[in-house]
């Protein structure tokens, strides 16, 4: 039956408008599904409001998105496009990148998470005619005509076809970038090659000469049994991982060496071959496949193929191996470098990490939102790391500033408010030596009399406790104007009588009590830090980003210095560094900039601030949104996903 037929045969003519569709292989008896394609389909896991019912492919199942993939023609091609989708779309093994447009050709196999879908057109272009954008993957009637090969091909033939499909599942499990979906895939691979096979099992091992760990097990009707309860003969297990050898049984109960086997006899294993994933000598696990209804299911050419596929995955599952060794390493620098920056403030020890962690249960939470504006937003497993990253490093820049600008607590450095403090000792030790310096001349030159002098030694200390009373309250007044200001509103101490007062010494300067450098800091409206002092801070935020570019990132995380050096910009553009406003700001930056105000208030307490409470923070960042300053979609999810609470 050709691809017409089959169309016609499921109620689709190629006709009337239908020129291709998508097909879901059956499981077991269950029929295949057969999805028409018009102009456009929108495939995902819900119905859209925006388009007719002929226009949307429904899929189930929790890893498909709701808005996962889009199909549109243009001419005789049709294209598909990822709609940044969480868990991805693949075309021929590869993952496609969100928002761009990917050419199909007939035959092409579409897996939207761990559903795989078949591509067939019915005007079949010419294969010049399509770009080169996707490496091509395994044909499903190469693997058809692999397994049971047709008696009048040559075999030279033979020899061509089995190399062909060898060499597309090479292609196939080398443009895999997850352990999860490389075992999908040999999955799919092995019931497609070998059309009699029943079970599928996987094991892994994480060191060489450690017991392996059943990784996955599947049954042909698509059943996925929970590895951890397969029973494997431990006799075949120990011959292929000791012996690193692979193994055929032919009619196994009559097999001398395993007939006897309890895990054998149990589930009526008729025919089964085992094969080692070898690299380099390194035996990293096996792969088994059994039947339980033909003794002669399988045979050395079986066995060959099995061997091959082995081959190609034990190559896969290296290279991720190596790929998380890098990124524990990547990992673990970020975490030694956060800390050891974190380090030289230790009351804001622990800022980074706990925005990291708010950031990625927003971002998650954002991702499954269905609220209008958001439910066209999914992220891959990339961009949360991404921001993830981007989350613990966004204060990287701090390391450049001054550790006194860095820890100050109160609007004077301690050091300067010592000196004040002393400055008012100062005063009145000078103004006590001169009251009693000019009694002294007034009773040499008037020579007073016993209660004449004693009068006036009286006069002066009246005077003088009046003027210790006056520079007292100035000094409280100063000491409660260097407290942090919380908020721009709250009036702030009159300091005007402090920094006029002054008294003139006949052999001096006139002594003050205030410099204007001191007023100007105490006249601090907002926290603690002068204008000089702040620019130093908010310098950090280009420092952060001059640091980060340096890091040859991966194009996955690319965009790291991106995100980190917008986490002070505000929609509105009164932030900075740069001012960009709303279109200019991407939306994990804006995710971080909520995570990042939520933490700086409800931090422990600080030498410069108190701890605000939840809700009274939540109230805070909701007045910034209504100023039009963060986003008020992202925080409504922040505010009901609860993210700022562990998991």
């Amino acid at each position: 039956m050709d691809r017409s037929e089959t169309a016609a045969a499921s109620g689709y003519p190629g006709s009337g408008g239908v020129t291709a569709y998508l097909e879901l292989p059956g499981a077991g008896e269950e029929k295949a599904q057969v999805f028409p394609l018009h102009d456009e389909a929108v495939i995902g896991r819900a119905a859209q409001d925006s388009l007719a019912q002929d226009r949307v492919i429904r899929l189930p199942g929790h890893t498909v998105s709701r808005r996962h993939a889009r199909i549109r023609r243009r001419g005789a091609l049709y294209y598909i496009e990822d709609l940044h989708s969480f868990n991805g779309t693949f075309v021929r093994g590869k993952r496609l990148q969100p928002g761009v447009w990917y050419p199909l050709r007939d035959g092409d196999e579409i897996a939207i998470a761990a559903i795989a879908l078949g591509f067939h057109s019915l005007m079949v272009p010419a294969a010049d005619s399509l770009p080169t954008v996707i490496t091509r993957s395994i044909d499903a009637q190469d693997l058809t005509r692999l397994a049971a090969p047709d008696a009048s091909q040559t075999g030279d033939q033979r020899l061509m076809l089995k190399l062909h499909a060898m060499a597309q599942v090479g292609i196939a499990l080398g443009a895999v970038t997850d352990r999860e979906t490389l075992t999908e895939k040999i999955m799919n691979f092995i019931f497609q090659l070998f059309p009699l096979a029943e079970r599928a099992f996987i094991l892994l091992r994480k060191k060489e000469g450690e017991a392996p760990v059943p990784a996955a097990a599947r049954w042909r009707d698509g059943t996925v049994v929970d590895p951890g309860q397969v029973v494997m003969s431990r006799t075949i297990v120990g011959e292929v991982l000791d012996r690193k050898r692979s193994v055929l049984s032919v009619d196994t109960l009559a097999d001398r060496h395993f007939g006897a086997q309890e895990s054998i006899i149990s589930q009526a294993i008729r025919s089964v071959m085992c094969v080692p994933l070898l690299l380099e000598g390194e035996c990293l696990g096996l792969i088994q496949v059994d039947t339980s209804s033909d003794p002669y299911a399988f045979r050395e050419a079986d066995l060959e193929i099995l061997t091959g596929v082995c081959a190609e995955a034990a190559v896969a599952l290296k290279n991720f191996q190596l790929y998380s060794d890098i990124e524990r390493l990547l990992d673990g620098f970020v975490r030694a470098s956060v800390q050891a920056i974190e380090e030289r403030d230790p009351v804001t020890a622990g800022h980074s990490f706990r925005v990291a962690g708010y950031a990625e249960r927003l971002i998650t939470a954002v991702d499954r939102a269905d609220a209008p504006g958001l439910a066209q937003l999914r992220f891959s497993k990339e961009q949360v790391r991404e921001l993830r990253y981007a989350a613990l490093l966004h204060d990287f820049g701090k390391v450049g500033v001054r550790e006194h600008v860095l820890r100050k607590e109160k609007k004077l450095h301690h050091a300067d408010m010592r000196v004040v403090e002393q400055r008012f000792l100062h005063v009145r030790a000078c103004l006590e030596r001169q009251a009693w310096h000019a009694l002294v001349e007034q009773h040499a030159a008037q020579g007073l009399s016993p209660d004449g002098f004693r009068q006036r030694q009286r006069e002066i200390e009246q005077a003088l406790r009046l003027e210790f009373a006056r520079l007292d309250q100035f000094l409280e007044t100063i000491r409660a104007a260097n407290e942090p200001a919380v908020s721009p509103d709250l009036a702030l101490p009159d300091l005007s009588p402090a920094l006029c007062w002054q008294h003139d010494q006949p052999d001096g300067a006139p002594l003050k009590l205030l410099t204007e450098d001191e007023y100007a800091a105490l006249g601090v409206t907002r926290g603690c830090l002068t204008p000089d002092e702040r620019r130093q801070i908010e310098a950090h935020v280009a420092d952060s980003y001059s640091f980060l570019i340096l890091i040859p990132w991966t194009r996955d995380l690319a965009s790291v210095p991106t995100i980190a050096h917008g986490h002070h910009e505000k929609l509105d553009g009164s932030g900075y560094p740069m001012g960009l406003r709303e279109p200019q700001i991407n939306i994990q930056t804006r995710i971080l900039t909520i995570c990042d105000i939520y933490d700086a208030l409800t931090a422990a307490d600080r030498p410069y601030k108190k701890q605000v409470p939840v809700e009274r923070a939540l109230d805070l960042i909701a007045l910034e949104c209504r100023a039009g300053h963060l986003d008020r979609q992202l925080f409504d999810v922040f505010v009901q996903s609860r993210a700022w609470e562990p998991l």
